[in-house]
């Protein structure tokens, strides 16, 4: 694997993505400004709940792509009716079970808002297995002008549908308008067509690493998703609403920069994933990296928070305030932990990821749960803790796996 090709490859996806957060910025003020707080709590519900089905009705071949290399166009097209299959399956699930989700938080206005949202699962197989043979095959230059031009044309669309009172569907427009552009342009740059065939014999081995990586998956979701779940059952929507904007100001910075380095570092360390030495190397330089760039910013955002809310946003955001504060500080420990389970999924082990999660998923329901009886800023309270408590026993599993002296790690945030 060309050292050079990665090299331009993280420089193309760093570019696209402060483009991408420049944009992200402006865009949220925006729809901020044109909508309310509810619309806000309201999508977060609903790709919530999205979500928390597709986690059982799909399986994700795509990080076996990545890691096998070299596949065959009978693999693919095997996995391509799979992968259609399901997403079939999924959509029908979620329109039989919409209504037991409004039921649950007691919030009629869920369910078309879920039909809608749900349209892009059917979008999904279409496209996804030649993003991935993309992703393979690291042409993140392509990569970089489709996830760039998506984001563009899903943003326009979304601020068109708020300036016309659209609500909350603008927010699911956003996301449905992106995927379209996306599907669109994957197609037209990597042509690759499915043949009828089908043979499960011949996909067994991805089939189960699949699996193990869906399952550290669906672990990573419940931690980063059983808040909503949770907090969506004991406040209202305007409340959650103002949890998920704040949230979303943390988060959003952390996860575009968590993108850049888990794109590049998957299909990277699994090119050399018997060399763990280079691998733990380039973990910890990308660790000085990302910590060089979201602590100073989270910790700006902290004691900047009314000034910026209030002059960016507006008024009607204040409620907000005191919460961006607070979880800031967990946005600056979960920078450095975002991508780490790229390293297990690299070295053939996407299970240990799973492992991690359920216990950091266990200290965020146990933040959440003690959090809820003061209110939601004790709850944000809660989780900072539980952020740095995951990380911690993150490194004692990646140790048990790759050893490394602390030293290393020291020397890594020292410069930050």
């Amino acid at each position: 694997m060309s050292k050079s090709k990665i090299i331009k490859g993280g420089f193309y996806l760093t570019i696209v993505n402060v483009l991408s957060q420049l944009l992200a910025i402006v865009v949220n003020i925006v729809l901020a400004r044109l909508l309310l707080p509810e619309d806000f709590g309201l999508v977060a519900l609903t790709m919530t709940f999205i979500g928390f089905i597709t986690l059982f009705t799909s399986i994700g071949f795509g990080a076996s792509i990545i890691h096998e290399g070299e596949t065959t166009q009978q693999k693919l097209s095997s996995i391509f009716w799979i992968n259609l299959f399901l997403s079939l399956g999924s959509f029908l699930i979620i329109l039989l079970t919409a209504q037991f989700a409004a039921d649950f938080y007691e919030e009629k206005r869920l369910v078309p808002i879920i039909i809608v949202a749900a349209f892009n699962i059917l979008l999904n197989p279409f496209f996804i297995i030649h993003y991935k043979l993309l992703e393979r095959d690291l042409e993140f230059k392509i990569i970089s002008k489709i996830n760039l031009s998506s984001t563009v044309i899903g943003s326009v669309a979304a601020i068109i549908a708020a300036y016309y009172d659209l609500g909350v569907y603008a927010l699911v427009l956003q996301s449905l308008v992106a995927t379209v552009v996306r599907m669109v342009l994957v197609l037209i740059y990597k042509k690759w067509k499915p043949n009828f065939y089908y043979r499960f014999s011949e996909i067994k081995t991805m089939f189960w690493y699949s699996l193990k990586f869906k399952a550290s998956n669906m672990a990573l979701y419940f931690e980063r998703n059983i808040d909503y779940l949770i907090l969506g059952k004991f406040f209202n929507s305007a409340i959650l609403g103002y949890y998920a904007f704040a949230y979303n100001i943390m988060y959003t910075p952390v996860k575009r920069i968590s993108y850049i380095f888990s794109e590049v570092l998957f299909p990277s360390f699994s090119s050399f994933k018997e060399d763990k030495t280079k691998i733990i190397g380039g973990y910890f330089k990308s660790v000085q990296l990302i910590a060089m760039v979201s602590f100073p910013a989270m910790i700006i955002l902290a004691f900047n928070a009314e000034f910026i809310i209030q002059i960016v946003f507006g008024q009607k955001w204040n409620e907000a305030i005191p919460i961006v504060r607070i979880l800031c500080f967990a946005g600056a420990i979960q920078s450095i932990s975002q991508f780490g389970g790229v390293i297990f999924s690299s070295i053939g082990k996407p299970e240990v990821t799973m492992y991690v999660s359920v216990g950091r998923t266990i200290l965020t329901v146990l933040a959440i749960v003690f959090g809820v009886q003061y209110g939601v800023l004790w709850v944000a309270y809660f989780l900072v803790i539980a952020k740095a408590i995951s990380y911690i026993i993150f490194l004692i599993v990646l140790h048990h796996y790759i050893s490394f002296s602390i030293g290393t790690l020291i020397r890594s945030l020292r410069g930050t």
